[in-house]
Order: C-alpha cells, then sequence, then structure tokens
C-alpha cells in the first residue's frame, strides 16, 4: 500500500486497487474525513480480500458501459421522456446518467456489502459504532427515496428497483444486528419483492467472491436488469 491526501476526493477514503500500470494498492484519504473513514478503508478492503481470496481465474468483476447504459436508456425510454417534457433537455441529461450509475452501484456492491457488514460487526466488535453509525446515515439517506414526490420524476423502473434493493439490505442487517432498520418500509409496496430476495439472500448466499457474484445474478434476475452490466475478469 502506499497512502496519500487528496483534498477534493468526493469519499472520506477510498483504495484504488493495484493492477496493470499500478504496481501497489493506494490508499486515498481526504483531509479532515474523520473516523467514518475507518469503516469505509475498512470495507474496502474486506472487498479486496474478497476477490483476492478466489482463484484467480475466477475473480469477476461487474462493469458498466456504453453497451449496458443503452440496454437500461432503451428500457426505460418512455419515463425518460416523460420526465424531460418537464424538467427541460439539460437537467435530464445529467439525470439520466445519475440514475443508471446510482442503481447499478446498489445492484452490484449491497450484497458482498451485506456479507462484509456482518462480518465486521462479529469480528471487529471495537468497530461497531462507527459501523452502526455509518449505516444509519446511509439508512436515514436511503429513506428519502420513498417520497412519492420523488417516484413522480424518476423512471419507474430505477425507483422501484433502487427502494427494493435498500429494504433488502436494510433488513438483511436488522436481522443480523437486531435493531430496527426497516419501520418506514412497513406501508410501502417495496417489502413485496423485497420480502422474498432478502429471504433468498440470506438462505443462498455462499459467503465467497464468487457467491458475491452470483448473489448479484440472483438479484439482477428478480428486478431484471441483467442488461444493466456484464461481467470482466479482474485483470482486464
Amino acid at each position: 500500500f502506499e497512502t496519500a491526501e487528496v483534498s477534493n476526493l468526493p469519499v472520506s477514503a477510498r483504495i484504488e486497487p493495484a493492477g496493470k500500470g499500478a504496481p501497489v494498492h493506494r490508499l486515498l484519504i481526504r483531509p479532515g474525513a474523520g473516523e467514518a473513514a475507518n469503516y469505509i478503508i475498512a470495507n474496502q478492503c474486506c472487498h479486496m480480500l474478497r476477490l483476492y481470496s478466489a482463484p484467480a481465474e475466477k475473480r469477476m468483476i461487474p462493469i458498466a458501459n456504453r453497451r449496458t447504459m443503452m440496454s437500461y436508456i432503451m428500457e426505460t425510454e418512455e419515463d425518460i421522456q416523460r420526465i424531460g417534457d418537464s424538467l427541460g433537455r439539460d437537467k435530464i441529461k445529467k439525470l439520466v446518467t445519475m440514475w443508471y450509475e446510482g442503481v447499478v452501484y446498489q445492484l452490484t456492491k449491497m450484497p458482498p456489502d451485506i456479507m462484509i457488514d456482518k462480518w465486521l460487526y462479529d469480528k471487529c466488535p471495537e468497530m461497531r459504532p462507527v459501523q452502526l453509525n455509518s449505516i444509519r446515515r446511509q439508512r436515514d439517506i436511503a429513506i428519502l427515496s420513498i417520497s412519492e414526490d420523488l417516484k413522480s420524476i424518476t423512471p419507474l423502473k430505477i425507483y422501484n428497483s433502487s427502494n427494493i434493493m435498500n429494504y433488502v439490505f436494510f433488513k438483511t442487517l436488522e436481522d443480523h444486528f437486531h435493531l430496527d432498520f426497516v419501520a418506514p418500509y412497513h406501508n410501502t409496496p417495496f417489502i413485496f419483492e423485497g420480502g422474498p430476495l432478502a429471504k433468498i439472500t440470506e438462505q443462498q448466499y455462499d459467503n465467497t467472491h464468487e457467491g458475491d457474484n452470483d448473489m448479484i445474478n440472483k438479484w439482477a434476475e428478480r428486478l431484471n436488469l441483467t442488461k444493466w452490466f456484464e461481467w470482466k475478469h479482474y485483470e482486464s
């Protein structure tokens, strides 16, 4: 590892893994990041440990590209057109990319994050206060997306998929931590699809890198998002 402070880093901390043309892992920290950076660093280290624990030929990672983004645009075209008519061309162009990146990030990161958070909670009790504070902040932001006002200016597939994945994430962690994370979802439709997906996640997860990828595929199939990303070998 090499460590550097980066003043304009958009997050508290980030790890850039080694690879072609990058001989070492780089730990980037924003000055004044605070204690939350400890949880982010631990989380990203766990992602790397899971990746490198797999046989080299099976280290696959999900990626988005122009082709997968076109699939997303084609599937949400009518909603994009409807929202663009009311918000204007310039604003909708930014939103189209933001929606796509956001939902693909959830889809490809939340399943392994569930297993990582369970592991950190069990194995690193000294980190629990920082971890739980971070997860609660994430939950508080997530429940804002339940808003009916937001629904009117978001493609329905994005709105539903994002909220279902949030529910599954917080439901599985709620059960493990014995805390109440999902009360705000009780009067929403997201529990009807999210409940069965949470059970699949809890009961069918193989706790490995390959299991992470299998569960990402299971989520994608349930939410009909299989064409919105593709798999590439880590070294490529």
